[in-house]
């Protein structure tokens, strides 16, 4: 048994039932297939590995969402503001199911709760034990796998950032329906016995920092990402946003130092930056290919 600081956890076998008050999100849609990417096949795009989270940043939640792009969907983190400050595990999961991301078009599938049950057991495997409702989309088989993984991650995330991981084990999940193991979801999808993160769904390229609609201070910035191996590289742009909207290059299309990136994929740069609103664009290229591979975007405001 292990005492989880600051807030209220429950260890060991038996998931503790975590309420709160939460509007949840009605406008998402109940039926959904995987779209067509036919760029994808075509372009063949190396593997992203797994990035860690950063212990100790206890005040915000790591939340993973799904966002469809042109080379298929993929788990985007954000790290969201916690606001209940009731169990770090469970909070995060409740922001994945009530919350709206920070980065317009990402989603998830899953349905709002105010019921979710938490445990953690000392061989690190969390479980959660959430309601019927949480799973009832109708969802294809690779919409499902996602679905699954944006608890997985967020849950295993949580754990890691909070500080709840004993030893080198890493974390798994395992997802009980209404106290039941092994339940069909998702009209059709039976869930495994146990989760562990899958990095095949992992964003080819995340920009950890300016997050999208964060506000910074001038002068010296940091921009924080982490990327997968492209063959020819990991590219950037940086433009300038006036107030209707039009943009004005300040960094155009530079390559990340490849030295610069350390084995897990992360790498960090530095510019300077008087007040204003900014974005930044990261991409990839592949040998024998123009497609901006893994493109994402962050918009941010510096005062």
């Amino acid at each position: 048994m292990r005492k989880i600081p600051r807030r209220i956890g429950v260890l060991g076998i038996t998931a503790a039932l975590v309420v709160a008050a939460g509007c949840g999100l009605t406008n998402r849609e109940s039926s959904y297939e995987m779209p067509s990417t036919p760029a994808a096949a075509s372009l063949n795009l190396p593997s992203a590995t797994d990035a860690g989270e950063d212990v100790g940043m206890a005040a915000s939640l790591p939340v993973y969402w799904l966002e469809n792009t042109d080379t298929g969907v993929y788990l985007y983190r954000e790290y969201i503001q916690d606001t209940r400050h009731q169990e770090p595990i469970g909070d995060a999961i409740w922001t994945l199911l009530t919350a709206d991301p920070m980065k317009p078009k990402r989603y998830t599938h899953l349905k709002p709760t105010d019921e979710i049950g938490v445990s953690i057991s000392n061989a690190n495997v969390i479980t959660l034990d959430l309601p019927a409702k949480v799973f009832s989309a109708r969802l294809d088989q690779g919409l499902s796998e996602r679905a699954i993984q944006q608890l997985v991650f967020t849950a295993t995330a949580a754990a890691a950032n909070s500080g709840l991981v004993v030893g080198d084990t890493a974390p798994t999940v395992r997802i009980l329906v209404d106290g039941q193991a092994n339940a069909t979801v998702f009209d059709g999808f039976r869930l495994k016995d146990v989760y562990a993160r899958d990095a095949e769904f992992i964003a080819p390229i995340w920009i950890i920092d300016p997050q999208f609609g964060a506000t910074l201070k001038s002068g010296s910035i940091k921009i924080n990402g982490r990327t997968t191996q492209f063959d020819i590289g990991t590219f950037y742009s940086l433009q300038r946003k006036d107030a209707d909207g039009k943009l004005t290059v300040i960094t155009a299309q530079k390559q990340v130092n490849p030295g610069q990136i350390k084995d897990d994929g992360s790498f960090t740069l530095t510019t300077d930056l008087r007040a204003g609103s900014y974005r930044l664009t990261f991409w990839g290229l592949e040998t024998g290919s123009e497609h901006l591979a893994g493109k994402v975007i962050s918009d941010f405001r510096v005062e």
